[in-house]
């Protein structure tokens, strides 16, 4: 069974980097835009209609895409003095009911998000800028990336149930 979880996790980690890449080319993308703006605004007196409100789009996708990246790589904000003077068994429960709480709220987000996602859908709501698009579009980005960052918070407790860590176990804060 630990052999399976591991190759699961080999896969999951690769999903976290292929999305966190796409949720870095949406900032790089949403600076363009908003540089694009200012430059277009400010230099040649065009009327920006799409680019605020595209940017900010953007960078929902970015953090709820993001998310499981970071939670993976250590990034996430943690208080680390308890943490760090627990050690054995008591650390791995620690993290379990850390993540627990975590898969609770994330799932109680997902729900949430999805029946905002269908609401926009089904009714057609848009946004009620000049630009207008339809709101489903920034509103997918939460279930999706809150589904992604459950699959790895069980999965990472279902391996710490069978003694052994996460990669985001052996990262150490700033001192």
């Amino acid at each position: 069974m630990l052999n399976a979880l591991n190759r699961f996790r080999r896969w999951l980690d690769r999903l976290n980097v292929l999305v966190s890449c796409i949720a870095a080319s949406g900032i790089v993308f949403a600076c363009s835009v908003i540089t694009w703006a200012v430059i277009g605004r400010g230099l040649f007196g065009m009327n920006t209609i799409w680019e605020l409100e595209a940017s900010v789009y953007l960078l929902i996708y970015a953090a709820f895409l993001g998310l499981a990246y970071s939670d993976r790589a250590g990034s996430q904000v943690a208080i680390g003095m308890l943490r760090e003077r627990l050690t054995g068994s008591a650390k791995r429960i620690h993290r379990i009911v850390l993540d627990a709480i975590a898969l609770a709220l994330f799932s109680l987000l997902f729900w949430s998000s999805l029946e905002m996602f269908l609401n926009a859908w089904y009714t057609g709501w848009r946004s009620i800028s000049l630009w207008g698009p339809p709101l489903w579009v920034p509103y997918l980005a939460m279930p999706i990336g809150s589904a992604i960052m459950m699959v790895n918070l069980v999965l990472d407790i279902l391996i710490r149930l069978y003694g052994h860590e996460v990669p985001a176990d052996n990262v150490q804060g700033e001192h």
